[in-house]
């Protein structure tokens, strides 16, 4: 199963865009991050304790990601970084490293076949390289791995029409996708 993470702020965006195209033709679950509250993570690292409870949405979404066979975050360049709703997640993971009810989360994580969709406009070819790797970062630290990425040169509405490069790695996830 495919989960998609989105962190847009446009539903039908470029960045939606690109990613519906990669995942054309392949069951999949949409999780617009966007609607979903996150709360701020709670760091309990040094204070002897553990998570054991969420009172905001993450244990839903994260629960939808260990189920899944391939997770494609998908989302557009903010300040050179991924959006706040994919960064608010990604925070969440350090309290399931601290509850014992995911006691084989990095185990379960380096399972997932990792992808990221990332559209920018400015130079994103370039400037977006620190979303890749603070993804990739992220994944190594739980011994995943960033299985394949996308940048998408978009700015306005439509834009990501004309990245044809960006378009033809999209078909290529289609096939890809089926390998997973």
């Amino acid at each position: 199963m495919i989960t998609v993470l989105f962190g847009g702020s446009r539903p039908e965006g470029n960045t939606a865009h690109l990613t519906k195209m990669a995942i054309d033709g392949h069951d999949y679950e949409w999780v617009d991050l966007t609607k979903y509250q996150l709360n701020p993570v709670r760091d309990v690292r040094h204070d002897g304790k553990h998570i054991t409870s969420y009172e905001d949405d993450y244990k839903l979404l994260i629960d939808k990601v260990l189920a899944s066979d391939t997770v494609i975050i998908a989302s557009p360049v903010y300040w050179y970084s991924v959006s706040a709703s994919v960064k608010a997640f990604i925070d969440h993971w350090s309290e399931t490293m601290m509850d014992p009810n995911y006691s084989d989360f990095k185990a379960k994580m380096a399972e997932k076949d990792f992808r990221l969709i990332i559209v920018g406009g400015d130079c994103p070819k370039v400037k977006a390289k620190p979303c890749i790797t603070q993804i990739k970062y992220s994944l190594e630290f739980l011994g995943a791995t960033l299985g394949g990425y996308i940048i998408g040169t978009a700015e306005r509405p439509g834009d990501i029409q004309k990245d044809v490069y960006a378009l033809n790695r999209a078909k290529e996830w289609q096939q890809t996708l089926d390998q997973s």
